[in-house]
């Protein structure tokens, strides 16, 4: 069983201490916050993974549950919230259920099995919805981190793609549009129907009305037979208009038409035909922006943007990145090959103008350039090695001793693989385990050697770190 990552928020450190063991027991990875200000700090933290359960406890000293909630809800958009509480609070507690949490623990927890029960219960729920999900965004070619903000995007593409509405993609160039176009198509009612698309800004106008109404024989020069346009191939599945703020007024008047009513005709035809479409659309721009300069009509505008969905540039979601390549590469050479710590801190800090298209694109190029089982910061484009921060090119900097780290430990592991006998003689969850517990050495001794370094200086060391000093108490296994 997977590790789960559960965030337990309360003021009392019995009860976080009791949750500790108690979920720590399952195989849960725990983290602990005993007020608003340390919840704000993890909040802030673009290194964690996310969290799958949060429980919150809705009377703390400094912050309000409730906005706690709220705040871990957009932050990490596939994490579940059950909150504690007690008698004197179950109102606020159905209140949370509104917001978004799951359910709700009532203090003192006394019947553990049924504590057990009910968080194990949402965690699973939690864990098999995400990860249904990611695996259907992933086969339409959408892959991303678990607290990334595209879960909340697609959870809700997920919803609307069953509801006869149509839907606006807004996004830069190169976010994906047409791939979230696939899946809303892939997971709606009309996914045994035709997905259609077509680029309304790389057609000419002249060809563009032929191409989305089609043409009888002889309608104009050139038309030798009759030709069905995408209106008709489209019938009960998804007409995809792409980028449909290039689309000229006069097919936007023709348009409009067509959404209101279902129907009409061929150019060159005299027989009024009926489609039963759903339109997505997408755009580059604003095409509120467009309406205001009398560039757009904005009854098509109203009629398009049934919902609208805005997918985040890759600049504004960096945790994706490295899931992204991790992604490409598997596909790409089945896990032979991978990039090196430094390297993917540089991709991670790039700002990546052409976004996910641009990304696959430097990956496609460095691999077939590249021939190496690890991918290097000198392998990487001069341009995104040059615009990353200095501290990331430093060779003596942090990311210099993490790299060092990892490559020594690869090649431990590889030697201590090698020398392993038959699989039978390995009880894996017992190996693992144990190296778990070696982490927290490994931890302990750094920490140790730190603070010889710092005569003892405790705030020191844990400014330098980068961890509280409940942290450091943690891994030297301090009692409070």
């Amino acid at each position: 069983m997977n590790r789960k990552n559960v965030l337990i928020i309360d003021d009392e450190v019995e009860v976080t201490s009791f949750f500790t063991y108690f979920l720590k027991a399952k195989n849960c990875h725990v983290t602990v916050a005993h007020s608003g200000k340390e919840v704000e700090l993890l909040l802030a933290d673009n290194a964690s993974a996310g969290y799958q359960l949060a429980l919150i406890d809705l009377k703390l000293p400094d912050a309000n549950g409730l906005e706690l909630l709220t705040a871990i809800k957009n932050r990490f958009p596939a994490c579940e919230a059950m909150v504690m509480t007690g008698y004197s609070t179950i109102k606020s507690a159905v209140t949370a259920m509104q917001l978004g949490a799951r359910d709700y623990l009532e203090k003192p927890f006394d019947d553990l099995d049924s504590l057990e029960t009910a968080i194990f219960s949402v965690l699973e729920k939690s864990t098999e919805r995400y990860d249904r999900l990611a695996q259907t965004a992933r086969h339409y070619g959408m892959v991303y981190a678990p607290a990334s903000p595209m879960v909340k995007v697609l959870s809700l593409a997920e919803k609307l793609a069953k509801k006869a509405i149509n839907i606006l993609i807004e996004g830069e160039t190169g976010t994906g549009k047409e791939l979230m176009a696939r899946f809303l198509h892939g997971t709606s009612t009309r996914s045994s129907f035709p997905f259609v698309g077509i680029n309304c800004g790389a057609i000419p106008e002249t060809l563009l009305e032929s191409e989305l109404f089609g043409h009888e024989k002889g309608a104009f020069t050139g038309a030798v037979k009759a030709r069905k346009g995408f209106f008709e191939l489209a019938h009960n599945g998804t007409l995809f208009l792409d980028e449909i703020g290039e689309a000229p007024l006069s097919i936007q008047v023709k348009l409009l038409r067509v959404i209101e009513t279902g129907e009409f005709m061929r150019i060159g035809g005299e027989q009024t035909l009926k489609s039963n479409i759903r339109f997505i659309s997408a755009t580059n721009r604003s095409l509120e922006q467009e309406v205001e300069k009398n560039g757009y009509r904005a009854d098509l505008l109203y009629r398009l943007e049934g919902v609208k969905l805005s997918i985040p540039p890759l600049r504004e979601r960096p945790d994706d990145i490295p899931f992204i390549v991790q992604d490409y590469l598997e596909k790409k050479f089945g896990g032979t090959r991978r990039v090196d710590a430094e390297a993917m801190a540089l991709l991670t800090a790039y700002h990546w103008p052409g976004n996910v298209r641009q990304l696959l694109n430097v990956m496609n190029q460095t691999a077939a350039i590249h021939d190496c089982p690890v991918l290097l910061p000198e392998h990487l484009p001069a341009n995104i090695v040059e615009s990353s921060p200095r501290s990331l090119a430093n060779t003596n900097g942090p990311l210099a001793v993490h790299r060092f780290v990892e490559q020594e430990a690869i090649r431990f592991v590889e030697s201590v693989v090698d020398r392993i006998g038959s699989v039978d003689e390995i009880h894996f969850e017992q190996l693992m385990e144990r190296i778990r517990r070696l982490e927290t050495e490994i931890g302990r001794h750094i920490i140790l050697k730190g603070l010889k370094e710092t005569d003892g200086n405790r705030q020191l060391l844990s400014e330098k770190l980068g961890i509280s000093k409940r942290t450091l108490r943690y891994i030297l296994n301090e009692k409070e």
